[in-house]
């Protein structure tokens, strides 16, 4: 199926999302952060990146951004359950401003995050 990349700071979501994703037969990195996962980006070609919007060291945002910069075409999926500081429906706005496949609110629903990335592969 694809290689996918989860960037999350939170190692319940890396495993929650590993074996829904691997369940369907698709091949799951995990990164704790967005800095680690842009050093992953640069040795393997991911298919679809999922990362949350809020984590230290290096925000989605930023991470998008970068992204995006290298390479245009990869497909993002960001999750957010919104900030203490930042509503979640900025939080979103701003996410989908640049041009992600999806915003995914938190708590996931599994069953909308598989939907996602069926409809991004085409499958």
């Amino acid at each position: 199926m694809a290689r996918i990349l989860v960037i999350d700071d939170n190692q319940d979501i890396h495993l929650i999302l590993d074996e829904v994703l691997t369940e369907d037969g698709h091949v799951v990195d995990c990164a704790d952060d967005g800095m680690i996962g842009l050093g992953m980006t640069e040795k393997v070609r991911y298919e679809i990146i999922i990362t949350d919007i809020i984590m230290p060291n290096m925000d989605g945002i930023e991470v998008i951004t970068e992204i995006k910069r290298r390479s245009p075409d990869v497909k993002i999926i960001a999750m957010t359950g919104g900030s203490q500081k930042l509503d979640k429906s900025l939080i979103t706005s701003i996410a989908k401003a640049m041009h992600v496949e999806k915003v995914i609110g938190k708590p996931l629903d599994l069953d909308e995050l598989r939907t996602t990335v069926r409809d991004i592969l085409g499958s």
